[in-house]
């Protein structure tokens, strides 16, 4: 320990720094790794008695999106539970969370060593350190007092990057590294480091704690759900009710009763008196899913709510107060919808106060992987398994798939993969290869880019203006289609001004 003092002078000095989290968390890590000449190690985060990875080294990379129940693994809960270093036996019959994760190695951990940190804050907990190695006396020669400076050191930042993250939040402000503990709240779990979901988050964090109107777009399948959830929880509202209500799945008939209620004698079946997702959502918030499939008389009443903060209940002459904050999603062009004449101009700006886009996960990058993680874990929970792991091969394939149906597709390619899995070996320890998963390789994206590739060739070319100004409108054009025809979208992803997009569109002959 003494021949890197040094190093552990600069983790703590890494405290006052301008690093990210992500940064700080990994350099710890690091250090961590140098000088116990461990295998692994992993800082996680506990949290409604999960522990959530924020950062590791030398384990697979989708354990980062793992969350683990401390029910589930015994040696956490025995973490979380000691106050002080845990030391596990080398021949302890408890299983270890990271079994078979370790990177590069395609052994099991049955014997090894472990050491647990427990990561104090004024006695109470907000996470842990675990260190393995394969040697099983490798931290024999480290005394608990040593082990108590990494101890305190990774406390002391995970504790900085927690007050940092709510003093940004409350500033109204958001950092591109802000968005783990807020990923965490209550059951809402919004996993993602992509420079997408860093946007996505920021906008959350933007609008959350406001009383504006939020129209959540995006394609079937990318979590608008969950944002939703995140942007209650987020707010000053979030002790009352969020009322959920799909508005695809409302028969007509009906439609007006469940949103606004009914009196007694109202019509036939009307029994008694009932309220409506209005009043339920009194003082809370009302998230109307699919919006974009309410009938254009609906649309006209619900205008009116937002216009003048009452409703009728069908029957009754009277006028009921509410405030309810109204949160839609749609997986429409609601422009193109008011354009078509499906969909009221009106409404739809007074919805749109703060619009927010849903990116679908093919543009998430690596986030795949980490949800890959997450929904294994779930799995094994299901299925009963003692340990969950994800081929690289499985992980490149499912990185190279375009998923149309977005995160929703992933969580059943993955839970189908793990009952084959469990089928095929008759053994609680799953390994799921690329034989489980029914997707083959996506070669369109690739097609397009070798298209595009071949569009500004230099035969065809006679200056660098021309080739630059032929690969932005290909670029631009190839990015606008996958987008529905959405400019905002498309300016998003290629991350520019919406206005500044119009303007080259127009140069490039784009658009009129």
């Amino acid at each position: 320990m003494k021949n890197i003092k040094d190093e552990w002078v600069q983790i703590a000095l890494d405290l006052t720094s301008g690093l990210s989290n992500k940064d700080r968390f990994e350099r710890l890590l690091s250090t961590i790794r140098k000088a116990l000449q461990c295998d692994a190690s992993a800082l996680l985060l506990f949290k409604n008695q999960y522990f959530s990875p924020l950062a590791t080294n030398g384990l697979d990379s989708d354990v980062i999106g793992r969350r683990f129940s401390v029910s589930q693994h015994p040696r956490l809960e025995a973490i979380a539970r000691a106050g002080d270093i845990v030391r596990f036996p080398s021949d302890s019959d408890l299983p270890d969370p990271y079994d078979g994760l370790i990177a590069n190695t395609k052994s099991e951990l049955h014997v090894h060593s472990c050491i647990g940190l427990p990561l104090l804050v004024n006695e109470r907990l907000i996470g842990a350190v675990t260190i393995d190695a394969f040697d099983p006396l490798q931290f024999d020669k480290f005394t608990n007092k040593e082990l108590r400076i990494i101890s305190a050191l990774a406390a002391t930042s995970l504790h900085t990057a927690l007050l940092m993250e709510r003093l940004e939040n409350q500033s109204g402000e958001s950092s591109n590294n802000s968005s783990f503990e807020n990923s965490q709240s209550n059951t809402i779990d919004m996993i993602g480091e992509s420079t997408a979901m860093q946007e996505l988050q920021t906008n959350i964090n933007a609008v959350a704690n406001t009383e504006l109107s939020v129209l959540i777009t995006g394609e079937t399948g990318v979590g608008k759900e969950l944002v939703a959830s995140a942007l209650h929880e987020r707010s000053s509202r979030k002790k009352q009710n969020l009322v959920y209500l799909n508005c695809a799945a409302l028969p007509e008939s009906v439609a007006e009763s469940e949103l606004f209620g009914h009196v007694k004698g109202a019509f036939t079946g009307a029994i008694s008196n009932r309220k409506g997702k209005f009043e339920s959502a009194d003082n809370g918030t009302l998230f109307l899913d699919e919006i974009g499939e309410l009938s254009l008389a609906l649309q006209a009443k619900l205008l009116r709510v937002l216009q003048y903060g009452d409703i009728q209940r069908i029957g009754d002459d009277n006028h009921i107060k509410v405030n309810t904050r109204i949160i839609a999603a749609t997986n429409k062009t609601l422009s193109e919808e008011v354009k078509n004449g499906h969909f009221r101009a009106d409404l739809y700006h007074r919805l749109s106060v703060f619009p927010i886009f849903v990116p679908p996960l093919r543009d998430r990058g690596s986030d795949i992987t980490l949800l890959t993680g997450y929904f294994a874990e779930k799995s094994r929970i299901k299925l009963g398994g003692s340990s969950i792991r994800i081929t690289p091969e499985a992980i490149a394939l499912l990185n190279a798939y375009s998923w149309p149906g977005n995160i929703r597709e992933l969580e059943h390619v993955i839970s189908r993969a793990a009952v084959l899995s469990r089928a095929q070996s008759n053994d609680s320890d799953l390994i799921l290869t690329p034989v489980h998963f029914s997707i083959k390789k996506d070669t369109n994206t690739e097609n397009k880019l070798i298209e595009q590739k071949d569009s500004i060739s230099l035969e065809k070319t006679t200056d660098l203006r021309s080739a630059t100004d032929e690969f932005q409108a290909t670029l631009i054009k190839k990015t606008y289609l996958e987008q529905q025809q959405n400019w905002a979208a498309t300016a998003r992803v290629l991350q520019l001004d919406t206005g500044n997009l119009h303007r080259l569109a127009k140069r490039l002959n784009l658009k009129g």
